[in-house]
């Protein structure tokens, strides 16, 4: 298990850099088992920054287990642009199914949010404090 986490860990860290510039919408990324989300479903307040920009960068993504393909891991990443601690809860949309996190100044969390049998696409939520 925790071996099949690193790998989904290091291939979602590898979409990260490489998918900056692609559009998030649902479509895979060719030559990559991974299935990119769209944006999350803001549920409250959006902490900013001093410039009024949002301080949380999300991406989501559904990433294959290796010993069985079918089933997917539904991961989903935060990085923190402010220079502030924020509070953040994950959860699948318009459930109570949630990951709390803490995001440090300036730092990246990750959290499997779910595993499911052949769901390749999937909506969330964030709440931030």
């Amino acid at each position: 298990m925790a071996i099949m986490l690193n790998r989904a860990h290091l291939a979602l860290s590898a979409l990260l850099l490489a998918s900056f510039s692609l559009a998030r919408g649902g479509a895979a990324l060719a030559g990559t088992p991974l299935t990119i989300q769209g944006p999350a479903d803001e549920a409250g307040k959006v902490v900013k920054d001093a410039l009024g920009r949002p301080c949380l960068d999300v991406e989501a993504a559904a990433v294959p287990h290796v010993a069985d393909p079918n089933m997917l891991n539904h991961v989903v990443s935060i990085k923190n642009k402010c220079p502030r601690l924020i509070q953040a809860k994950v959860c699948y949309f318009n459930s109570h199914n949630c990951n709390d996190l803490t995001l440090p100044a300036y730092k990246r969390a990750d959290t499997i949010l779910g595993t499911m049998r052949g769901v390749k696409f999937f909506r969330y939520s964030i709440q931030q404090r």
